[in-house]
């Protein structure tokens, strides 16, 4: 991070340095690694704290789950709200330090109330990293430099969320000896997660001072308007995932054995063409088609993924289904994020917790309605979703056409 010394003599942010980027990179990555660990270790938890019934396990990891997006969601825009009220950083100290007391806690024996609680925890400590890590960005950015920016920290969450349950997997997996039990097996991907959350912790303080760069005020009602499509755009975008990757979770249960590729694979695809399409493609494509079409081509992309979905849930084209979702999704996610910095003012973090909190109530309606619609006909919550996404698609035209009228 360039930085400019002030009359006190402390160090303030002008531009970000490659260093002191990776750093919020890693901050960000970290805090999505912290929730996918605990995916696959959640139903192994619920059993150690007493429950035995395989259908009491299932309900209480989806409820369990549920209540760390809930915590998401609910204090995210506070979170936010109070980065733009002090240093920034301590906001991200606080977030990770946080995060990882929550997974070291996961670590000790407790009941199911202690579970709740403490996944309620995590997710409360963990709502304050996004939004602080995007509005330290756009303080110490040039505006031109924030769509690559924001896709970067996009590409980390997404690497973060493909790592941590692979990280859960893989440990469990090597750890489950004999010699060192089931308790030893699950509590060490959580401590090396935990690990990787203090490191952040360390490289985040060493960043000079973040703090909003003018007295704060709101949005002009404009501005508001513009910032209210793109929480309601950001909403519908991460349901509309949350759907697919959810869709294709029930319907492989219902397919042989033999038959189908693993979830996992698709979800590992999704997450590649990701992070593909916003280290390389979106730059290119925000040039030649423009921020407005681009939106509106990424939305037509992402509702002929959730198309195909309703076709096929195994083989070749729910890979390519995948890969239309994934790459909508890799354009949508920072292209929305900038429009709602663009028209925030000096509240940088407060929209992007906002903005964080639409994202997370669109994964939780997503999910539950996934479910239901699914067992009504499988075709479903699928056909649902791609027809929202396209009618977002046909107002985002109409928009665009409408403002280039004279």
């Amino acid at each position: 991070m360039a930085v400019a010394f002030s009359a006190t003599g402390r160090r303030v942010a002008t531009d970000l340095s490659t260093g002191d980027f990776a750093a919020l990179l890693a901050a960000a990555m970290a805090v999505s690694m912290a929730y996918g660990v605990t995916l696959p270790l959640v139903p192994g938890l619920v059993e150690r704290a007493g429950v035995g019934e395989v259908a009491d396990v299932d309900s209480h990891t989806g409820w369990i789950t549920g209540v760390y997006t809930l915590a998401l969601f609910l204090f995210a825009p506070a979170w936010g709200a109070l980065a733009d009220r002090i240093d920034r950083r301590w906001v991200l100290a606080a977030g990770l330090a946080g995060s990882s007391a929550a997974l070291w806690a996961l670590t000790l024996p407790s009941g199911m109330r202690g579970l709740y609680a403490l996944r309620a925890m995590a997710g409360l400590m963990s709502a304050a990293v996004l939004p602080a890590v995007f509005a330290c960005v756009v303080t110490a950015s040039a505006p031109s430099r924030l769509q690559r920016r924001f896709a970067w920290i996009a590409s980390a969450t997404a690497l973060g969320f493909l790592l941590g349950p692979a990280l859960g997997d893989g440990l469990t997996g090597l750890m489950r000896a004999p010699a060192l039990g089931d308790a030893a097996s699950a509590t060490l991907p959580l401590d090396v997660v935990a690990i990787v959350g203090l490191l952040a912790v360390v490289s985040v303080l060493g960043l000079p001072p973040n703090r909003a760069r003018v007295t704060l005020g709101g949005a002009r009602p404009g501005d508001e308007r513009r910032i209210g499509r793109s929480l309601l755009l950001t909403a519908l975008v991460v349901l509309a995932i949350t759907v697919a990757e959810v869709g294709v979770t029930l319907a492989a249960r219902r397919v042989p054995p033999a038959g189908p590729v693993p979830v996992s694979v698709y979800f590992a695809l999704c997450s590649g063409v990701m992070i593909a399409v916003q280290f390389w493609a979106l730059p290119r494509l925000e040039r030649r088609l423009g921020e407005p079409r681009l939106v509106v081509v990424a939305l037509a992309v992402l509702s002929a993924g959730l198309g195909l979905l309703a076709v096929s849930n195994a083989g070749f084209v729910t890979a390519a289904a995948f890969v239309l979702a994934a790459a909508g999704i890799g354009v949508l996610i920072p292209s929305l994020a900038v429009r709602i910095s663009s028209a925030a003012g000096a509240r940088q973090g407060w929209a992007m917790g906002r903005q964080a909190a639409a994202a997370n109530l669109g994964q939780a309606v997503g999910a539950a309605a996934t479910g239901s619609l699914f067992a009504l006909a499988p075709p479903l919550p699928f056909l649902i979703a791609g027809a929202l996404v396209a009618a977002a698609a046909v107002a985002a035209a109409w928009e665009g056409a409408t403002r280039r009228s004279p």
